[in-house]
């Protein structure tokens, strides 16, 4: 595609970005118009509350969507997501293990006069599960010198299904209570996030994008192969090391404050490359511009949906992410070396 072509696009999917996460602010159980915002009294809910809720879920499915275009020209795989390597699975496990054994939302400390510590325990205790699993993988696909891929994948695959089937015991030793407690964590949501934690999440998504940008043409040539990738000089594992790292960071703060909210890093990407083609920069972008939009209306509709009741944001999420991927395997080939 023409670099002008492709800039167009960009600048119309920016604009239109910024007119899909305005207007999802509005939606939920009550509509907002525009005077109870900008007016003489504006809503002081929707200051503190859903505009920076849907700035985080714009920071979420931004994250979300260039972990998974990361991941997809790394494994050269259409189905890679930032959940391929077990980091969401080994953040749930910690999670359910922590709720099962009453460890409270927030962990604070100190003075009756409430100048004391607080810190985000059951966000924290996940962020220490994404962070022990990815460094798992790591290690058992380290055991070997080498780059292989197969190896980093197949160590994903084993930490996921250890964590699955952790998170299984814990449901099944827990009542009922505790049961869907876990159930719901499970589930990703947006409502149960402190404010501004946009902010935190923006603090690892800035640095990450800085490196996909940065790091564009050794993308480009590693999703053509690792040989053709070092015969042009790139240094493959460092780029691949780097790259599981931050996505992996990424990734755990991520699930640690909002759960596993799926088919985001997975659908996106396929979007922006029938949009904007495969070259690695323009996708990125275009990634995380789409990912950003498609979470903060997901979150509008789940807060409208039922009315009164709000339903997880991972609810909707899957709910299209298996509609859209019905319709790609009737209409389309979807194999990653076939769209390059």
């Amino acid at each position: 595609m023409p670099v002008r072509a492709t800039a167009a696009r960009l600048t119309l999917l920016a604009l239109a970005t910024l007119l899909i996460v305005a207007l999802s602010s509005l939606l939920g159980f009550k509509w907002l118009g525009w005077n109870e915002i900008f007016g003489d009294e504006p809503s002081v809910a929707y200051w503190r509350l859903r505009f920076p809720r849907t700035l985080l879920a714009a920071c979420v499915g931004a994250g979300l969507a260039i972990g998974g275009v990361i991941f997809q020209a790394l494994f050269r795989n259409p189905l890679a997501t930032p959940y391929t390597l077990g980091i969401a699975s080994g953040a749930s496990l910690a999670a359910a293990i922590g709720i099962m054994n009453g460890v409270p939302g927030v962990w604070s400390w100190g003075s009756s006069s409430g100048l004391g510590v607080a810190l985000p325990g059951l966000p924290l205790l996940a962020f220490a599960g994404a962070i022990a699993a990815m460094s798992l993988v790591y290690l058992m696909a380290r055991l070997r010198a080498g780059r292989d891929m197969t190896r980093l994948l197949l160590a994903g695959v084993c930490v996921a299904y250890m964590s699955s089937a952790g998170i299984m015991l814990a449901t099944y030793l827990s009542d009922g209570t505790v049961t869907k407690d876990i159930v719901m964590w499970l589930m990703g949501a947006l409502d149960r996030v402190e404010p501004w934690a946009s902010l935190q999440i923006a603090l690892v998504l800035v640095p990450v994008l800085a490196f996909g940008v940065y790091s564009h043409r050794a993308m480009d040539l590693l999703a053509m192969g690792e040989d053709l990738a070092a015969a042009r000089g790139v240094a493959v594992a460092r780029t691949i090391w780097l790259s599981f790292g931050l996505v992996g960071v990424l990734t755990a703060v991520i699930v640690a404050k909002c759960g596993p909210i799926g088919f985001v890093g997975l659908m996106v990407p396929h979007i922006a490359r029938a949009v904007l083609g495969v070259r690695f920069l323009p996708l990125l972008l275009g990634s995380a511009l789409l990912g950003a939009a498609f979470l903060a209306a997901c979150d509008g509709v789940a807060r409208a949906a039922l009315g009164s009741n709000e339903l997880p944001v991972g609810v909707v999420t899957n709910i299209l992410g298996a509609a859209f991927f019905f319709y790609l395997l009737a209409t389309r080939d979807i194999s990653y070396a076939s769209s390059r």
